[in-house]
């Protein structure tokens, strides 16, 4: 009888992989610092692990795919952003490693991004931003864009030489800037 059980499971397994297509998705990405934590005087120590995870903000874009890919190059040169890569033909470009202070374009850099803070000043305020900004448009079924963007890096100390990083996650308000400018040029704004 366990022959027969199998068999419903296994067809429904390759009825659902067969049919479903998936459109192209940014994230979400992982990433995993490990930390050794000295316990004092005792010589005792162990390691941490932190996970940070970072997943794309998505937009439905009141335009075309071609006419959303050519507002978003724009809207990458408007907020001072060089593209480090650029795939037409998957419609995808960003910068893996953009290295701000303060600002990227017109959004502060506090309202872009958390990279925790000391004395009560955010670091992301303060310290040396590295971002990787990517962004993705894709065709909906109703012949429209819909636009993802993944926003996530690290921060350093500025007067630290050495390896003193700290993990940045998004707060949304970069990736929502995009999505406005792009749906402005669209407008004719």
């Amino acid at each position: 009888m366990r022959p027969f059980v199998l068999l419903p499971g296994v067809l429904l397994l390759a009825a659902c992989s067969s049919g479903a297509t998936r459109e192209p998705e940014l994230g979400p990405r992982s990433s995993v610092a490990t930390a050794t934590v000295v316990a004092g005087a005792g010589g005792g120590s162990m390691g941490m692990n932190m996970v940070n995870e970072a997943a794309a903000v998505g937009t439905a874009i009141n335009g075309t795919v071609d006419a959303t890919w050519s507002a978003l190059q724009s809207v990458y040169i408007s907020l001072e952003i060089p593209l480090t890569f650029r795939e037409d033909a998957q419609k995808r470009l960003g910068n893996q490693a953009h290295k701000a202070r303060r600002r990227i374009g017109s959004v502060p850099m506090i309202r872009a991004v958390d990279c925790g803070g000391e004395s009560g000043m955010p670091n992301a305020e303060t310290y040396d931003v590295t971002l990787e900004i990517s962004s993705l448009v894709t065709p909906t079924p109703d012949g429209k864009a819909r636009l993802q963007t993944l926003v996530q890096g690290s921060a350093r100390r500025p007067s630290s030489g050495g390896t003193g990083d700290v993990r940045c996650t998004s707060l949304g308000g970069l990736e929502k800037k995009i999505a406005e400018m792009v749906s402005a040029i669209l407008a004719g704004k």
